[in-house]
């Protein structure tokens, strides 16, 4: 019998790989919104058997998966958003308010995806999920952590990774979200897919040029309103994709 041939393999990849997002949105029109802090990240996908032996088997028994269980169990450190310190990270509030919720309220729909440094971006997975959130306690010299345990509910499907499909920037939140209409109000504007905002037409208020800003990173831009006559304006970030879409409005008084 003739051998194997065999490659010698490669870098091991670590369980810190693995990233989620939660949608704040709908289905058809999705918000991905990073949730952070995360340790101890577990997926699960186990069949469920059922006994299908009979009289005709020989007294060997047999089994049949009829149906699957899915979800995710992780730990959360608790964190402030690094831009608005007196919040929560807006992704870990997602989850938390789903949790208080119950029926359909509490379910909300998620994406987890393996992202090693300089290594494979193969595994990407979406689902709708119901939320339990429990507070873990603990010492005086403790940090704040939560035990996180998400339920599938239904499908969950292979899907293509984020990481290599382009899109358009997502707006989430506008901190703080209204300001003079002589402008010049620094603005917090957070979301996704802010790598790659062109320049000098790359941020709008209501269809005017913001007088300046700086892309923290891919989820977070600083920008200085613009003048801009009273009322509530749309915010638009522009990559090289196409523009943001949705998002919440900017207040001009």
């Amino acid at each position: 019998m003739a051998s194997i041939a065999r490659a010698p393999l490669g870098a091991a990849t670590t369980v810190r790989k693995w990233y989620l997002d939660v949608n704040t949105g709908t289905t058809a029109a999705p918000i991905w919104v990073g949730v952070f802090g995360v340790s101890d990240f577990k997926q699960s996908r186990s069949p469920v058997w059922k006994d299908t032996s009979d009289f005709d088997s020989g007294g060997d028994k047999s089994s049949t998966s009829t149906a699957r269980d899915w979800g995710v169990d992780f730990k959360l450190t608790r964190k402030s958003d690094s831009t608005v310190p007196t919040t929560y990270d807006p992704g870990q509030e997602a989850l938390r308010l789903r949790a208080e919720l119950l029926g359909l309220s509490n379910n909300i729909e998620l994406r987890f995806y393996e992202m090693e440094t300089g290594g494979p971006r193969v595994e990407a997975y979406q689902g709708t999920v119901g939320v339990e959130w429990t507070p873990e306690g603990g010492n005086m010299e403790d940090t704040d952590s939560v035990s996180v345990k998400l339920m599938g509910q239904g499908v969950r499907t292979a899907i293509a990774h984020p990481d290599t499909v382009a899109a358009v920037p997502v707006i989430y939140t506008l901190a703080p979200i209204t300001g003079p209409a002589a402008g010049g109000t620094s603005v917090i504007i957070k979301g996704s897919g802010f790598t790659g905002t062109v320049a000098i037409t790359g941020v709008k208020f209501g269809g005017t040029n913001a007088t300046a800003w700086s892309v923290v990173d891919d989820n977070t831009v600083v920008a200085i309103a613009p003048a801009h006559a009273a009322g509530a304006v749309a915010v638009v970030v522009t990559n090289a994709t196409g523009p943001s879409t949705t998002g919440p409005t900017y207040l001009y008084v």
